[in-house]
């Protein structure tokens, strides 16, 4: 009867810890991890993070693998042109990825983006889930950020966005 206990116990303490890690530590999201690595476009221009400042901008890591982060472009996209534009809102798309797998993501998508390649590994920055996306406001502070959501476009995302622009 012991065992048993023991057994049963252990089987629940197996799956709360799998709970605890699914849902708390692969849901944590760091703070915008932009600054710790340098972003290069395909042409190999650098972006300097500073200038983004005075902008409202999302910033979105992703992988080519990512089905998810593929359905998330063309959301974002939609999203800017619904606030005015880039003028309004810029979108940064990065990937640790060669440039061939970054061009591939943008042929498919047709996505007007700018894509970045990270020259740190995602991992190392702290991203984990796959998209990651953060709105940052004029300021430089993270306003939203969420793992794994793709629905950008809606009316809530762009009334913050155009008071986030007054």
């Amino acid at each position: 009867m012991m065992k048993s206990t023991i057994k049963y116990v252990l089987i629940v303490l197996i799956i709360l810890s799998f709970i605890i890690y699914k849902f708390v530590f692969l849901k944590y999201i760091p703070d915008v991890p932009i600054a710790a690595t340098k972003l290069q476009l395909e042409d190999g221009k650098i972006l300097d993070v500073n200038s983004l400042k005075g902008q409202v901008y999302i910033v979105s890591f992703f992988q080519s693998w990512c089905g998810d982060c593929r359905r998330e472009i063309p959301e974002l996209e939609a999203l800017q042109k619904n606030v005015g534009g880039k003028k309004y809102l810029k979108i940064l798309m990065i990937s640790d990825e060669s440039f061939e797998k970054i061009q591939q993501v943008k042929n498919i998508s047709k996505a007007n983006l700018d894509f970045y390649q990270s020259s740190e590994k995602l991992k190392d920055l702290g991203i984990r889930r796959y998209p990651t996306t953060y709105l940052i406001n004029k300021n430089g502070k993270t306003v939203e950020a969420k793992t794994e959501h793709i629905f950008w476009n809606n009316e809530e995302n762009i009334d913050i966005i155009k008071k986030l622009n007054q």
